[in-house]
Order: C-alpha cells, then structure tokens, then sequence
C-alpha cells in the first residue's frame, strides 16, 4: 500500500514511506510496537501496538493482540483487537473479539466472535460498580 501526495508530508506525521513489512515465509513470535504502518503477509503470534494501521495481507496470519488505529485484515486473524476501525476484506477471516468504533465487513469476508463498540463498555462497568442509593 503507498501513500501520495504532493509535498513531504505524510499522514500522522510519519516519515515518508514509513512502514514495516513482515514478509510471506516469515514467522515471528514477540510483541511489536511501532509508528509506522505495518503490512503482515507472514505469520506472527504476539501483540501488537500501532498508532497507525496494520495490514494483516492475504497470506498472513496473526494470532495475539492488536491495538491500532485502523486495522484490515485480507488474511486471518485469531485474537482480539481494540482499533479505532476495523475492516475485514472479502476473504478475510477474523475470529475472536473486536473493540471499535466502527466495524466493516466486506463480502465474503468472516468474522466469528463477539464485536464491542468502543467506550460503551467502561460505562457499563461504571454502571455496575455505581452505589446505589436507598430512600
């Protein structure tokens, strides 16, 4: 995926051309937090942090933790996720728990678990946790 405009500027402040990229073949268990964009096509178990978006691509699969500012996935994901945007391609496949503020499912792309709206659940528990008051 690239990213053109007419001047040096890019979006979030980030370095032309800034973006790291796990290649088919490639397998990596640990923990990544990064800036930049990040493009998954190989296999990775961990968690993820990304103040930008995170590309899990046709032939990746991630299984741990995202936490991104947008997240596609084109290939499988097992897991959850806590992403501003969340969008699942045509034949992606995601299983597992998604935390956002918005959901898109393509055609033919699946998703099987439980999907959250972001910042509903800390009011439910406050809520819950909320004395209550006898008259």
């Amino acid at each position: 995926m690239a990213i053109f405009t007419n001047d040096d500027k890019q979006p979030n402040g980030l370095k032309p051309g800034a973006a790291t990229i796990i290649a088919q073949g490639t397998k990596i268990k640990g923990e990544i937090e990064t800036d930049c964009h990040l493009h998954i096509d190989g296999d990775f178990d961990g968690n993820i942090r990304s103040k930008s978006t995170v590309l899990i691509g046709k032939s990746g699969l991630v299984k741990g933790e995202i936490y991104s500012s947008k997240l596609i996935v084109s290939g499988k994901f097992k897991g959850s996720t806590e992403s501003e945007v969340v969008e699942i391609a045509p034949l992606g496949r995601f299983e597992g728990t998604i935390t956002s503020t918005e959901l898109i499912i393509e055609k033919k792309g699946v998703f099987v678990g439980e999907s959250k709206l972001k910042g509903t659940q800390q009011a439910t528990a406050t809520q819950k946790n909320a004395p209550s008051k006898s008259v």
